[in-house]
C-alpha cells in the first residue's frame, strides 16, 4: 500500500520537475532563469530536511504523509487551474515548486522511517531496492507523460500531479502500520533533536565519506541532466521528445533497482560505490562526445542503471544501524546532505550551460567525476568496508546491547530492540 501510494507521488513529483524548466524556458528561452525554478524546489526540499527527520520521530508518520499529499492536491489543483484560464503565472510556478520541495522531503523522511517496521530485517534489502524502481518508475512514467502533455496544453501535466497526489492520498487512508514504540518524551530543546542525527552519522566514518560521494554525485549528475534538457530545447526540440529522452533515464533507473538485489551479491561492500562513479565518469565523456539525439538519454539511462545497487548498499546500512526513535532525523540527514548537490545542480547547470557551452561543460563535469572515482578507489575507509549480513533465519532472542553502546540520547531503544528485531 505505501510503495504504491508513493509510486503516484514520484510520478507527480516527475511531472513537475520536467516540465516547469520547460514552461519557463518557453517563456523566457534563459537556461538560467529555467534553472532558478529547480533551484528553488531543490532549495525547499533542503531547508525542510532536518526538521522532517524531527517531525516524523515525533509524530505519526502515516498522519504527515496524508497532511503532505493533502498540500500537493491543492498547489497542483491551482496550478492547472490557473494555467487553464489563463497565462502562466511565475508566481504560482515558484509557490509550487516550495511546496513540492517541501512536503517530498517531509514525505520522504517519515515514509523511510516507516519502512523497518513493515519489513523484517532479512527483507529490508529488497525492500529498500523495491523503494529505488518505485522511484525509477515515477520518473520514468512522469517525464515522458508531462512532456506530452506539455506540448498538448499548459495545464493538463499539473491536472495529471493533482490526480496523482489523490490517488496517493486515498491509498495512504487504508494504510495501517504497526503501531510505533513509545516515543522519548519531548524535553524542549529542537535544536539538540535535529542535531541527533548529524551526530550519529559523525560517528561512523563509512557514512560520513559516502555522504560526500553522494552531494557530489547529486550535483554533477543533476548539472549533466540539466545541460542536456537546456542544449535539446534550445535546438528545436519537441517537449514531446524531451520527455522521451528523459524518460530514458528512469527506465535505466528501474531495470537497475530490479537488479539491484543480484548485483549486491557480485558488488559487495564498496564496490558498487566504485562501479557507480567510474561507470559515471566514463559516460559522461560518451554524452559530450558522441551526436545527440536519444543517444544522451540512453547514456544517462546507463549510469542510472548502476546508482540503486549503491544506493540500495548504503541505505539498508544506514536502516539496520539506527535504532527506530532515531530513524527519521538519521535519515533526513542523510537525504539533506546527499541533496545539496542536486539543490544547486540546476542553477550550476544553467550558468554553466550559458559560459561554456554543451560540450566543454560536459567534459568538464568528467573530469571532477574521475577523480572522484580516484579519491574512493584510494580511500582506506571505502575499501576496508564490509556491511552487516541481515539474518535469513529466526535467530535467538538477541541480549540487550550494553548501555555504553547504546545511542546517545536514546538510552532505552538500541538496535536490538526494534520492532523490525522483535518481529524476527
Amino acid at each position: 500500500m505505501l510503495w504504491t501510494s508513493q509510486t503516484f507521488s514520484e510520478f507527480a513529483y516527475s511531472t513537475s520537475v520536467i516540465v516547469l524548466p520547460l514552461l519557463v524556458l518557453t517563456l523566457t528561452n534563459s537556461p538560467s532563469q529555467a534553472g532558478i525554478i529547480g533551484f528553488v524546489d531543490a532549495v525547499a526540499m533542503f531547508l525542510a530536511g532536518l526538521p522532517a527527520g524531527a517531525v516524523a520521530d515525533r509524530y505519526d508518520r502515516r498522519t504527515i504523509m496524508l497532511g503532505c499529499e493533502a498540500a500537493q492536491i491543492l498547489v497542483f489543483g491551482y496550478l492547472a487551474l490557473s494555467l487553464w484560464t489563463g497565462a502562466p503565472s511565475l508566481t504560482a510556478l515558484v509557490l509550487l515548486a516550495l511546496v513540492n520541495g517541501a512536503a517530498t522531503a517531509m514525505m520522504l523522511a517519515a515514509g523511510e522511517a516507516l519502512l523497518p517496521t513493515l519489513v523484517g530485517e532479512e527483507k529490508l534489502s529488497g525492500a529498500v531496492s523495491l523503494n529505488s524502481a518505485r522511484t525509477y518508475a515515477g520518473q520514468l512514467a512522469g517525464t515522458s507523460a508531462g512532456g506530452f502533455l506539455l506540448a498538448l496544453k499548459n495545464a493538463f501535466p499539473f491536472g495529471a500531479g493533482a490526480l496523482a497526489h489523490l490517488l496517493s492520498f486515498g491509498l495512504l487512508l487504508f494504510l495501517r502500520p504497526p503501531a510505533a514504540p513509545p516515543r522519548e518524551p519531548y524535553k524542549g530543546n529542537r535544536g539538540r533533536e535535529l542535531s541527533q542525527g548529524i551526530r550519529w552519522i559523525a560517528r561512523h566514518p563509512f557514512l560520513r565519506l559516502t555522504l560526500l560521494y553522494a552531494v557530489a554525485t547529486n550535483l554533477f549528475f543533476g548539472v549533466i541532466y540539466f545541460i542536456v534538457i537546456a542544449s535539446a530545447k534550445t535546438s528545436g526540440m519537441n517537449s514531446g521528445l524531451i520527455g522521451v529522452m528523459a524518460a530514458l533515464l528512469g527506465v535505466g533507473g528501474l531495470l537497475g533497482a530490479l537488479a539491484a538485489p543480484a548485483l549486491q551479491r557480485v558488488l559487495t561492500g564498496s564496490r558498487a560505490v566504485f562501479a557507480v562513479l567510474w561507470v559515471f565518469a566514463v559516460l559522461t565523456v560518451g554524452i559530450a562526445l558522441l551526436p545527440g539525439g536519444y543517444l544522451p538519454g540512453v547514456l544517462l539511462g546507463a549510469i542510472a542503471f548502476a546508482a540503486p545497487t549503491a544506493n540500495a548498499a548504503i541505505t539498508t546500512y544506514q536502516l539496520l544501524l539506527t535504532p527506530d526513535a532515531q530513524r527519521g532525523r538519521v535519515m533526513s540527514v542523510a537525504n539533506v546532505v546527499s541533496g545539496v548537490g542536486g539543490a544547486v545542480a540546476p542553477l550550476v547547470g544553467g550558468v554553466l550551460f550559458d559560459l561554456t557551452g554543451r560540450t566543454a561543460g560536459l567534459l568538464s563535469c568528467a573530469g571532477v567525476v574521475t577523480l572522484l572515482a580516484l579519491s574512493a578507489v584510494l580511500s582506506p575507509t571505502m575499501r576496508g568496508f564490509t556491511p552487516p549480513v541481515p539474518p535469513t533465519a529466526a535467530p535467538p532472542v538477541t541480549p540487550p546491547v550494553p548501555e555504553s553502546e547504546a545511542p546517545e540520547d536514546v538510552p532505552d531503544e538500541s538496535p536490538s530492540a526494534s520492532p523490525a528485531r522483535q518481529r524476527t
